[in-house]
């Protein structure tokens, strides 16, 4: 199989795929904080533009996606193999194996977004829960794909949503990346002691504080 995503002329392209896509935050976003263009995080008015230009909804919401190509996940020959809570050896195991993934086929998205997108269709975008999704540079809802959180690299694509995976990928899913019986997890690049591919939100951006309605869920 050939991991080797990265595009010849750039340092980052995980685009042009399916993904599983984890959310890992979901928060209420202040519109009259948004008309201030000029004080927004990097890349946030990008969206806003592209979104305008769609002739789509002013965003009420952020959401951070932690992805997963699709098939490089379904070609994980130990996606199924039982990893028992309490168990050093399994958890010693199961943390080589998450260290081992390719980064290349791991994304973080931002996706702002409006609760009347895709017909509302993607009110299902509850935090901590799996949905299948689409990137690329067709038509579909305006996103930033970069590698972690930081957005450093980031590009500018598009994001199509396939709805909720099913009961047995949600399985599988869980069963990779569910790390709680982990003791004292360290993750490298990937957001430091918190497991991938679950990074920590971050609640700032270049200095600026995010327009997030106060309390943060809607």
């Amino acid at each position: 199989m050939n991991t080797n995503l990265a595009d010849e002329t750039s340092g980052y392209a995980r685009v042009r795929g399916l993904y599983y896509a984890f959310v890992e935050s979901t928060d209420a976003l202040d519109g009259k904080r948004l008309d201030d263009r000029a004080g927004l995080p990097e890349y946030w008015p990008g969206i806003l533009t592209r979104r305008r230009e769609a002739s789509l909804y002013e965003p009420t919401h952020r959401v951070w996606l932690d992805c997963v190509r699709r098939d490089y996940f379904l070609d994980l020959d130990w996606r199924t193999e039982p990893c028992e809570r309490n168990n050093i050896e399994h958890a010693n195991k199961r943390r080589r194996q998450l260290l081992g993934m390719d980064p290349h086929q791991l994304a973080t998205v931002l996706l702002l977004t409006h609760r009347e997108d895709e017909d509302g269709a993607m009110e299902p975008l509850q935090e901590g829960s799996w949905h299948r999704i689409e990137l690329g540079s067709f038509h579909g809802l305006p996103v930033v794909v970069a590698p972690d959180f930081d957005l450093i690299a980031a590009q500018e694509h598009y994001l199509r949503w396939y709805g909720e995976v099913t009961q047995l990928e949600r399985d599988w899913l869980a069963n990779v990346f569910n790390v709680d019986f982990v003791p004292d997890a360290q993750w490298g690049d990937r957001g430091g002691p918190t497991p991938p591919p679950y990074p920590q939100a971050p609640s700032k951006d270049a200095g600026f504080t995010y327009p997030i309605h106060q309390p943060l869920r809607s």
